[in-house]
């Protein structure tokens, strides 16, 4: 069997009919003979010829393909919300490109520039944490210009008019810092890797809102990845701590080892609550009470946005909130 790369001009030159009669009839169009057309379709199975998506694409204008842009595939939230985008976008006739930022804001804009130009139809995005420290959106008003949807989940940018489907960060950790404080605990320390994106500063200011509404001082630790443990372990060392909410899960894993390492007991000395996937937070020990963001239906909710979007060719931007809810466990 021949190749699966025979374009049209190929099948042309070999039956000796035009490009327009080929496409017509692997169109089963009405203008061309039962019998033409059974010989062009017979030659294309044979050389299974298969349509440019991308070339049909820019000749009409619509695609039937979205892209899902996120930093990072390692992390579950993204993953997991990765799975509810694909569960709904496989109900439909559409289908998805998944490009990895990394948090490189250069490869966002180039991502948007290159799949803008009538390879896709819209766009789901987590605006990725380089993004956000320079404050550049062109990329994103740039393709809604020129007619493309966009949906952003989770890292939203408030001042770009799109769609969005965000959590409750603020009243979430509000919340749980109140519980803590319930439980008598009084110095709660907040640990976090991700205070340079707009999901941890609105986490930092819940936390604050309630310990100050508590009457406690509040006692906020922020560092990158690598570092969290040793900067969680320091503090511990020099000052009384009875409850530790990470913000992320390089900080919650980070804060969970520091306290062992300290020699206090979990949660009979120190409380944890913290952000790790539902799979993981089982398997540690002890089990983590987590802040549960509910990444599936986040991303299923996105999903259905864009796809309505598109559709409908609707310029009103949907806002959907889905609430975080705390998950009791052992380390609390």
């Amino acid at each position: 069997m021949a190749g699966s790369n025979i374009t049209l001009k190929q099948l042309s030159s070999i039956l000796g009919v035009s490009i327009s009669t080929i496409s017509k009839a692997l169109k089963d169009s009405h203008e061309i003979s039962d019998a033409t057309k059974n010989r062009i379709v017979e030659l294309a199975k044979l050389h299974n010829y298969q349509p440019n998506k991308i070339a049909v694409g820019l000749k009409s204008g619509k695609t039937n393909t979205i892209a899902v842009v996120i930093p990072s595939v390692q992390n579950s939230f993204f993953a997991r919300a990765l799975y509810g985008i694909e569960s709904l976008i496989s109900e439909t006739n559409f289908n998805i490109i998944v490009c990895l930022t990394k948090e490189s804001h250069a490869k966002e804009v180039e991502t948007f520039n290159m799949l803008s130009n009538g390879v896709v139809d819209g766009f789901i995005v987590a605006v990725c944490e380089e993004t956000q420290s320079l404050q550049n959106y062109d990329h994103f008003t740039n393709v809604m210009e020129n007619g493309k949807s966009v949906v952003m989940f989770d890292r939203v940018i408030e001042s770009v008019n799109c769609g969005k489907v965000t959590t409750n960060d603020f009243t979430a950790l509000s919340e749980a810092t109140q519980k803590l404080i319930s439980s008598d605990r009084k110095n709660i320390v907040l640990l976090s890797t991700i205070h340079k994106l707009n999901v941890g500063k609105q986490r930092t200011q819940g936390y604050l809102k309630a310990m100050n509404a508590g009457g406690f001082s509040p006692t906020i630790l922020e560092s990158d990845e690598k570092q969290a443990g040793a900067v969680m372990s320091e503090y511990l060392k020099a000052h009384p701590v009875d409850a530790i909410i990470a913000l992320d899960t390089d900080a919650s894993l980070a804060a969970l080892k520091a306290v062992k390492i300290s020699g206090k007991q979990i949660p009979k000395d120190v409380a944890v609550i913290g952000y790790v996937s539902e799979r993981m937070a089982h398997n540690l020990t002890p089990e983590l009470t987590t802040i549960n963001q509910h990444s599936y239906t986040i991303g299923n909710a996105a999903a259905r946005m864009i796809v309505e979007s598109i559709r409908t060719k609707s310029k009103e931007m949907q806002q959907v909130v889905v609430s975080s809810t705390l998950s009791v466990r052992d380390s609390s």
